[in-house]
């Protein structure tokens, strides 16, 4: 079902802003984040463990959502963005996730061009896992997830035509000619379209199945259930980049 957006985002921020000078500030909404912060002191104790999963993000929002949600320690699963946040333990918590020969890596992003991007730059890039033994799961957003479920809200932007087209040949070698199809006709989904809840709870079963089938079940073709119906039981499978 493809929508377009009538009410921009800037039009929307102005209502928001108008909206607390009335009736004050919103308890729960995160500030933006942080883009400069003071690297952290994180004592020897603490930064000779390890995490069993880390949980590689597109976007610094999503990324502080997470962890404002208690992700990484209900799931021993460190949460961080492809751009470095949070800056001021990214380096240490890199350093502990090498430590973990068994680790698991998730991707987690927009069903964009530069988000189905994000599993091949962790997979490829010395910064991240490269030339290591290291699995990297497609959580998604990817275009074949939303294809299976057509009742979830696509939206398009001419601004993303071209970009899709740009994609490499690399690539576009991991995904379907429909994907490519879809891509290129400047659909996308974003996580922020879905409620916190929802994007818990998905994000939450694809891990855990995911680990609990390893490789053999990550490579089944059955990429997951991104519906947005509350009432939908979830059996939910990520593709193995690793």
């Amino acid at each position: 079902m493809i929508q377009t957006l009538i009410i921009k985002p800037d039009r929307a921020e102005e209502w928001l802003t108008h909206w607390i000078e009335v009736n004050g500030s919103l308890e729960k909404l995160l500030p933006p984040p942080e883009t400069e912060q003071t690297l952290a002191e994180i004592s020897d104790e603490v930064s000779n463990y390890s995490f069993d999963r880390a949980l590689i993000c597109d976007s610094d929002e999503i990324a502080q959502f997470l962890i404002a949600n208690n992700f990484h320690f209900e799931h021993n699963c460190a949460v961080l963005s492809v751009t470095g946040y949070p800056q001021n333990i990214f380096p240490t918590v890199m350093q502990m996730l090498r430590r973990n020969p068994d680790l698991k890596v998730f991707s987690l992003h927009n069903a964009t061009p530069q988000g189905v991007i994000l599993p091949h730059t962790l997979r490829s890039q010395s910064e991240w896992f490269a030339d290591t033994t290291v699995t990297v799961y497609d959580l998604g957003i990817t275009p074949k997830q939303i294809l299976k479920q057509p009742e979830i809200s696509v939206f398009r932007s001419v601004n993303l035509v071209e970009e899709a087209k740009n994609l490499s040949s690399e690539i576009k070698a991991q995904l379907s000619s429909e994907e490519i199809e879809w891509l290129e006709a400047g659909n996308y989904v974003e996580l922020a379209s879905f409620s916190p809840a929802k994007l818990l709870r998905i994000i939450t079963r694809g891990i855990a199945n995911a680990s609990i089938g390893d490789r053999e079940l990550s490579e089944s073709g059955d990429s997951g259930n991104w519906s947005d119906d509350e009432d939908t039981s979830y059996i939910y499978t990520s593709d193995s980049f690793g």
